[in-house]
């Protein structure tokens, strides 16, 4: 039988010790969800995000989003037509049914059907489409980046750069 062990330490701390069974199957259980999220993205929240922009016209999407300490934002997203910028206006509005949001003053995930502006739609697909392919991107020295939703090719293009802490200590 396995069993997470509980443990006083000296200095008071509570440590948290666990088999290699336990842990071994945290983390199989781990990249299994990780597996499901990337192919249900690859599988239906892309054709979905190349469906409703190309419906609007729109036929490129640029966001770039920077994340490091525990944070990470996206910070700016723009549309194109062409080689053109456009200004999203009311009638750039998303109704996709019942969705999945974060509700930040829950702390917890709720539903809701109500339709959402398209720029929120957007970034709202980046983080998702972070999340299930560069999780941790917003940990210790982070990630940056550019996410290309590109409606004419049908792919998106993830364009990033990793930061890595790295020291030496030389003694001569």
């Amino acid at each position: 039988m396995t069993m997470t062990e509980f443990k006083k330490e000296n200095d008071g701390s509570i440590s948290i010790h666990q088999t290699d069974e336990e842990n071994k199957k945290w983390h199989e259980e781990f990249y299994a969800r990780q597996e499901r999220k990337k192919k249900g993205f690859k599988e239906s929240v892309k054709p979905q995000i190349m469906k409703i922009l190309k419906d609007m016209k729109i036929d490129r999407v640029e966001i770039y989003y920077s994340g490091s300490g525990d944070d990470g934002s996206l910070e700016d997203a723009t549309f194109y037509v062409g080689k053109n910028t456009i200004n999203l206006t009311e009638k750039h509005i998303v109704d996709i049914g019942e969705r999945k949001y974060w509700s930040h003053t829950d702390h917890t995930y709720k539903y809701t059907t109500d339709p959402m502006d398209l720029k929120d739609y957007i970034e709202e697909m980046a983080y998702d489409y972070l999340e299930a392919f560069h999780r941790g991107w917003e940990i210790n020295e982070g990630q940056s980046g550019n996410i290309i939703f590109d409606v004419v090719k049908g792919t998106i293009l993830h364009d990033y750069v990793s930061y890595v802490e790295h020291s030496e200590v030389e003694e001569i």
